[in-house]
């Protein structure tokens, strides 16, 4: 009788085990865009591309998962769409920090003017002309 038990309760175990979750197909191919939009811009920023190689590595281990554990390819998927979004996020913040240097050192060599030319001005005389203090 325990063995009848114990056998029933180790296949209701296996039962919960099963997965009902469908195949993330969908969000597979979604991932997929995402990490290859990053792969435009990331790998020339070291923070970035360390993000995009873990997305990829995610993709890849839930492509494996798809059909066996659909539950944590889902998981997988998830996070390597998140690693993608931010590499890319991490290689567009670069770009821009990148771009406002060069504007500020643009803007910096133009208020500096030529060589050897100062930025003071010559006072200038008043509309009117020079008046003296009595009025005359």
């Amino acid at each position: 009788m325990t063995m009848l038990v114990l056998g029933g309760l180790a296949a209701a175990g296996v039962a919960g085990c099963a997965d009902s979750t469908p195949p993330p197909n969908d969000q597979w191919a979604a991932a997929n865009e995402q990490v290859g939009r990053a792969t435009a811009t990331a790998p020339a920023v070291p923070d970035a591309k360390l993000h995009l190689q873990l997305a990829q590595e995610d993709m890849q281990k839930s492509k494996a998962l798809i059909g066996t554990d659909n539950k944590r390819a889902t998981t997988l998927i998830a996070l390597a769409t998140t690693e993608a979004q931010l590499a890319t996020a991490l290689a567009n913040a670069a770009q821009a920090q990148d771009a406002a240097q060069r504007a500020q050192g643009a803007l910096q060599s133009t208020a500096a003017g030529p060589p050897g030319a100062s930025n003071l001005q010559a006072p200038m005389a008043p509309a009117g002309g020079v008046r003296s203090p009595s009025g005359k």
